[in-house]
């Protein structure tokens, strides 16, 4: 009993800065600074303030196309790689395991000024797709390490019995062992979308044009434009923000949970 009133006090405290931002954004600016003040009425004088400075619904189909290309190109490549290198025992495929895993030890800052050029070179910069490329990327490492570990625990007698009915390793590896990986996906979703979706720092870097910013600079950007201490907006922005994420992760948790077991089990 104990021991759940401790978890429940615990999880109170956590839930606290969310519920103190979502209250915030509704109350009115003569009670906006009395933190432990409940709001009398639903002021929506905020979301309307913000609206009228921020093109919010460009940045959310911004933030939500480069999430989205981001993390279904992550699962693509990343799911057939481990596959791949799950199921080939040649050295080569082992060595390409390794080259993948190293990824995950050089930091993203060692990169920036090579990156820019890069893109600069090719045309990229200030592009939804060059934001993709660079998050797919950076995932790649972890998400390989992540398939490939699930995929030993796939029984191989399921593709053999596949190859029997005609299917191709393409085709089995489609129908029958992606959906196998579900926890997996899962999991790699929950890992990879709350660093892509709140990313501040890469779109200010590689991005120019304001048609093209993602939630998260925009937020930013009203902050340094309007220069004041005008937070009601601003904890409106961010609420606008943090609500798909929650969204997901009330429909995804399940899945991650899971992925996580499953992976603890299996290692």
């Amino acid at each position: 009993m104990v021991s759940e009133l401790v978890f429940i006090a615990v999880a109170l405290l956590f839930l606290f800065p969310i519920l103190y931002l979502v209250m915030a954004s509704f109350k009115e600016p003569g009670q906006f600074y009395d933190p432990l003040a409940l709001p009398d009425s639903l002021y929506l004088g905020h979301y309307v303030k913000a609206f009228d400075k921020v093109n919010v619904m460009s940045g959310f189909m911004n933030t939500f196309a480069i999430s989205a290309g981001s993390i279904g190109l992550i699962i693509i490549v990343s799911s057939m790689a481990g596959y791949i290198i799950a199921r080939m025992p040649h050295k080569f495929f082992q060595f390409l395991f390794y080259f993948f895993i190293s990824g995950m030890v050089i930091p993203l800052q060692t990169g920036m000024i090579p990156i820019f050029k890069m893109g600069v070179s090719l045309h990229l910069i200030d592009t939804r797709t060059f934001m993709i490329l660079l998050y797919t990327a950076g995932a790649i490492p972890m998400a390989t390490f992540m398939y490939a570990g699930f995929t030993k625990s796939v029984p191989r007698e399921i593709e053999e019995s596949a190859a029997m009915d005609g299917y191709n390793r393409f085709r089995t590896f489609w129908f029958i062992i992606f959906p196998l990986l579900l926890p997996a996906t899962g999991t790699l979703i929950m890992l990879n979308i709350y660093g892509i979706w709140n990313d501040l720092f890469g779109p200010l870097l590689y991005l120019k044009n304001p048609a093209k910013m993602t939630l998260m600079a925009q937020v930013v950007q009203f902050k340094a434009n309007n220069q004041s201490i005008d937070y009601g907006p601003i904890f409106a922005l961010c609420v606008m923000a943090t609500l798909p994420l929650i969204i997901l992760f009330l429909f995804t948790q399940k899945y991650m949970m899971k992925g996580l077991i499953i992976g603890s089990v299996k290692g």
